[in-house]
Protein backbone atom coordinates (compact mmCIF):
# COMPACT_ATOMS: atom_id res chain seq x y z
CA UNK A 1 0.00 0.00 0.00
CA UNK A 2 2.74 2.67 0.75
CA UNK A 3 4.17 1.84 -2.76
CA UNK A 4 0.60 3.33 -4.29
CA UNK A 5 0.90 6.32 -1.89
CA UNK A 6 4.34 7.07 -2.93
CA UNK A 7 3.32 6.95 -6.84
CA UNK A 8 0.62 9.00 -6.18
CA UNK A 9 2.59 11.50 -4.39
CA UNK A 10 5.53 11.76 -7.02
CA UNK A 11 3.13 13.11 -9.59
CA UNK A 12 1.49 15.77 -7.30
CA UNK A 13 4.83 16.97 -6.23
CA UNK A 14 5.75 17.32 -10.24
CA UNK A 15 2.61 18.72 -11.32
CA UNK A 16 3.11 21.53 -8.55
CA UNK A 17 7.03 22.05 -9.43
CA UNK A 18 5.81 21.88 -13.01
CA UNK A 19 3.35 25.15 -12.24
CA UNK A 20 5.52 27.01 -10.05
CA UNK A 21 8.75 26.51 -12.52
CA UNK A 22 7.18 27.64 -15.78
CA UNK A 23 5.72 30.88 -14.63
CA UNK A 24 9.19 31.89 -13.31
CA UNK A 25 11.01 30.42 -16.34
CA UNK A 26 8.42 32.81 -18.57
CA UNK A 27 9.31 35.99 -16.64
CA UNK A 28 12.91 35.34 -16.54
CA UNK A 29 12.98 35.46 -20.13
CA UNK A 30 10.19 38.65 -20.56
CA UNK A 31 12.09 40.69 -17.61
CA UNK A 32 15.87 39.92 -19.75
CA UNK A 33 13.85 40.95 -22.86
CA UNK A 34 12.21 43.97 -21.26
CA UNK A 35 15.35 45.33 -19.38
CA UNK A 36 18.55 44.35 -21.48
CA UNK A 37 17.65 43.81 -24.96
CA UNK A 38 14.50 46.51 -25.62
CA UNK A 39 16.91 49.39 -24.21
CA UNK A 40 19.26 48.87 -27.46
CA UNK A 41 16.66 49.57 -29.87
CA UNK A 42 14.51 53.25 -30.17
CA UNK A 43 11.14 53.11 -29.32
CA UNK A 44 8.67 54.36 -32.51
CA UNK A 45 8.27 57.54 -31.23
CA UNK A 46 12.50 58.10 -30.54
CA UNK A 47 12.23 57.33 -34.25
CA UNK A 48 9.43 59.55 -35.26
CA UNK A 49 11.41 62.57 -33.34
CA UNK A 50 14.62 62.06 -34.83
CA UNK A 51 13.22 61.70 -38.36
CA UNK A 52 12.05 65.11 -38.09
CA UNK A 53 14.98 66.24 -36.99
CA UNK A 54 14.11 67.14 -33.58
CA UNK A 55 15.72 65.56 -30.70
CA UNK A 56 12.57 66.98 -28.08
CA UNK A 57 12.73 62.87 -26.54
CA UNK A 58 16.02 63.22 -25.72
CA UNK A 59 16.37 66.48 -23.95
CA UNK A 60 13.05 65.14 -21.66
CA UNK A 61 14.83 62.47 -20.45
CA UNK A 62 17.89 64.16 -19.01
Amino acid sequence: MDLIAAVVWHWWIALALVLGTVPLVIGTVVGYITKVVAPRYNSRQQRELRSQGTDDFDQKRR
